[in-house]
């Protein structure tokens, strides 16, 4: 467990370390870090992180959403000024699915057919949380960051995800979108459909939250301004767990609650607010504490 290289990154203004394992993340530094792991030596998809150490028993993890790559460049580390207002340690991650192609914006942190991409994200927060001292995890995003959101906190038992207007399933999403990503992920599949059939849990969050009890929590917060994924994404999840999606609440195993709000027009991420506003009542909900801050 060491550091192997060092740089720095000038766009996030953090010092960028390439470590062997996630046991060599720093817990005391004074600063913000980048930190590159190489989970497969063969050429895989490395993990990319940026951590903030926090003298508090939270951890706040947030994932990005849909990246205009000529817009943003990688690493995109989404969420970091407005949850710098919360007491707690955070760990933000970019997605390295969308390293595969230079046009992609969506990759749902997903990984290829032959990674897993989500359990290595997984893996990196129960390093850090148990190194940390963290005794909550609290994992949030919009869009993608939302399905990114449910899908790694599906991995950490006793975990909150708190998911804005999240796709639920890859394949309702744009077209062109899931078609790049087939392409660039999972080369040897004609269609996500087909992807589907093989990795039905990876791309489809109604899958992983099939069954009727389930090792986390979630907070899933639509906007009700967002028809499409409203009709989409929304309802058919709410379907699966039984919930009444025109009103919301709370399911049938007391873990996964559905809010349905009026927000800005479109598909669009919430705003710095409504963001801190849910993961605050998330918190106190599941954890039965309010987060300072």
């Amino acid at each position: 467990m060491q550091v192997t290289k060092t740089e720095w990154d000038e766009r996030n203004g953090v010092e960028v370390r390439h470590i062997d394992d996630a046991g060599a993340i720093e817990h005391s530094a004074g600063e913000d870090l980048s930190y590159v792991i190489p989970f497969r030596k063969d050429g895989g998809l490395p993990v990319r992180c940026l951590y903030t150490p926090g003298d508090s028993q939270t951890l706040v993890v947030a994932f990005h959403g849909s990246l205009q790559r000529t817009k943003y460049q990688l690493p995109r580390f989404e969420w970091r000024k407005t949850l710098g207002e919360l007491d707690a340690g955070r760990l933000f991650f970019a997605d390295t699915t969308l390293e595969l192609d230079g046009g992609m914006p969506l990759g749902w942190y997903i990984g290829t057919a032959a990674q897993d991409l989500a359990d290595d994200v997984a893996a990196v927060i129960r390093q850090v949380a148990a190194d940390g001292n963290y005794s909550r995890v609290l994992l949030a995003g919009s869009s993608g960051g939302g399905f990114a959101a449910m899908a790694v906190a599906r991995r950490i038992p006793g975990s909150v995800a708190v998911s804005f207007s999240p796709q639920t399933r890859v394949g309702d999403y744009i077209p062109w979108v899931h078609k790049a990503f087939v392409k660039a992920a999972f080369p040897g599949h004609e269609t996500i459909d087909d992807v589907e059939a093989q990795y039905a849990e990876r791309v489809n969050l109604r899958r992983l939250y099939a069954e009727p009890e389930v090792p986390n929590y979630v907070r899933y917060v639509q906007n009700s301004n967002d028809t499409g994924h409203v009709t989409d994404h929304y309802a058919p999840f709410a379907a699966s767990r039984f919930v009444d999606a025109s009103t919301g609440g709370v399911d049938a195993s007391g873990r996964i609650r559905l809010v349905l709000e009026a927000m800005q027009q479109g598909h669009q991420p919430p705003s710095r607010g409504r963001f801190l506003g849910h993961i605050r009542a998330a918190h106190e909900e599941f954890f039965g504490e309010p987060l300072g801050g």
